[in-house]
């Protein structure tokens, strides 16, 4: 009997049996919180996601995560089929069926085709099928916010537990922070008024996503949605488009949802996201400075 990596006899014996062994599929990040690994099996193709604790504990996006959101990942995984079944219901794009999950080790998944996403493969097409995904999901708002599965937090929460998180991150990473940059994103902190929460990713990137013909047509990594304020993926999507993809976006969402004000969320948001290594830019002057596509 051919064995899935690194899993316990019964962790595996529910699991469809494997034709051979399973071939590991390249990290694309260094500090990546799963192994992934392809699994030719008895039901078709697969992929393992096995939990990488080492990577998990030394993450800042986790610790923000955790801290601000409370999804309390990875234990998050025992629930996490009730995201797979939100998620496909509101999205067009496809998700991967879940065949199996265990609390802080690991999901199997059916395999789906598809081109891997990045930067240089992008078209007009590309960019209005991202904007029809997020205008759909930004569709399902509620005034709580929290875990997909259970938001339990209040919009007066929001702010003191931004600041929180802020000071957290910031503490643990003082050698990247200017002080007073760090004083000026607290102080609006406490001014930021959020209404409404939709789901959003938070680490939000072309490489969660496949596509075909030019469009996205699968999320496949679904681990960190929450509902959050749209403002805030609107400030990570300044960072994923050029100018012209921007104003694509623009138009394409506009037919879900209006474009949100960002002005006085984008310094504390923009520092959050920093913090937590969303992109991997270490140079704090050049993230806060990065154009800005929505006025």
């Amino acid at each position: 009997m051919v064995k899935y990596p690194s899993l316990s006899e019964q962790q595996q014996q529910n699991l469809p049996a494997l034709l051979k062994p399973a071939s590991r599929i390249p990290a694309q990040f260094s500090d990546s919180s799963h192994q992934l690994w392809f699994c030719d099996t008895v039901d078709g193709p697969m992929v393992l996601k096995l939990c990488d604790h080492a990577n998990i504990q030394q993450s800042n996006f986790w610790r923000g995560m955790n801290s601000l959101f409370v999804i309390d990942f990875p234990a998050s995984l025992a629930n996490i089929t009730t995201v797979y079944q939100q998620i496909s219901t509101l999205s067009s794009l496809d998700i991967p069926p879940l065949v199996a999950t265990e609390k802080s080790a690991f999901l199997l998944t059916k395999w789906l085709s598809g081109d891997e996403v990045n930067a240089s493969m992008l078209n007009l097409e590309t960019i209005k099928s991202l904007a029809s995904h997020l205008g759909r999901l930004h569709q399902q708002q509620l005034p709580q916010w929290g875990s997909l599965q259970q938001p339990e937090f209040t919009a007066k929460d929001w702010p003191f537990r931004l600041k929180t998180t802020l000071q957290q991150l910031a503490h643990q990473q003082a050698d990247l922070i200017d002080q007073a940059v760090l004083q000026q994103a607290l102080s609006q902190t406490e001014q930021i008024a959020e209404n409404l929460f939709v789901p959003i990713m938070p680490d939000l990137r072309w490489d969660q996503f496949l596509m075909q013909q030019g469009k996205l047509s699968a999320l496949v990594d679904l681990d960190a949605i929450v509902y959050g304020p749209k403002t805030l993926e609107f400030v990570l999507l300044e960072y994923l488009l050029d100018s012209e993809q921007a104003e694509v976006f623009a138009a394409e969402y506009q037919s879900y949802q209006s474009i949100p004000d960002l002005t006085a969320v984008r310094l504390p948001y923009r520092l959050l996201l920093f913090l937590m290594n969303v992109l991997g830019e270490t140079d704090l002057s050049s993230w806060l400075n990065h154009p800005q596509r929505f006025h």
